[in-house]
């Protein structure tokens, strides 16, 4: 299958839209809103937490608040040095502070953030691990949410998959994993 084709294809898993369970985005905003908006989402990779960061980012834009963004990836804590003081520089209260993979960040950076950060309006991160902020969320996966993606990236079931519970299983719960294995599966196909 040709890589336009891919029912499993980068951008149509980035257009996927985070599914909250359990509770009301009007809720879940008012739980930040609790929090003055300095709050973590937490939970192993690939389990939804910066697509939830992102829907989060968008709900809260639309109340006026500027959003400004780091993104951490494996390793890269330490350079994070620079990026973590353009991040602050002039931050007020109309200011949202978004960091994604803060749990790359050494404990003198999280600190020199936690600081900086006061004047924000808000101070939202996603980590693996609990503890840096209240916890707003703990994001989890699941096999019915695994299937639930599958049949809306492809509703037809044109690919020839093994069962969400399979995939997720093999990927150790990592949804973005499995979904990534299902591309490379869809692939294969002629």
């Amino acid at each position: 299958m040709r890589a336009r084709e891919n029912p499993f294809a980068v951008q149509r898993l980035d257009a996927l839209a985070y599914r909250l369970r359990g509770e009301s985005w009007q809720s879940l905003l008012a739980r930040l809103a609790g929090l003055r908006r300095r709050a973590a989402i937490v939970g192993p990779e690939g389990h939804g937490k910066t697509t939830l960061l992102e829907e989060l980012a968008r709900r809260l834009a639309r109340d006026g608040l500027r959003l400004r963004w780091l993104r951490l990836r494996r390793g890269e804590g330490r350079a994070a040095r620079h990026a973590l003081r353009e991040l602050t520089r002039g931050v007020d209260g109309d200011d949202l502070l978004l960091v994604d993979g803060a749990q790359e960040l050494g404990p003198l950076a999280w600190r020199r953030l936690r600081w900086r950060s006061r004047a924000a309006g808000g101070l939202l991160v996603t980590s693996h691990r609990p503890g840096l902020l209240p916890t707003l969320i703990e994001c989890r996966t699941s096999v019915e949410l695994l299937a639930e993606l599958l049949r809306e990236l492809d509703p037809a079931a044109t690919v020839p998959l093994p069962s969400a519970a399979e995939l997720l299983d093999r990927h150790g719960g990592n949804v973005r994993a499995a979904l990534l294995a299902a591309y490379d599966i869809a692939s294969e196909v002629t």
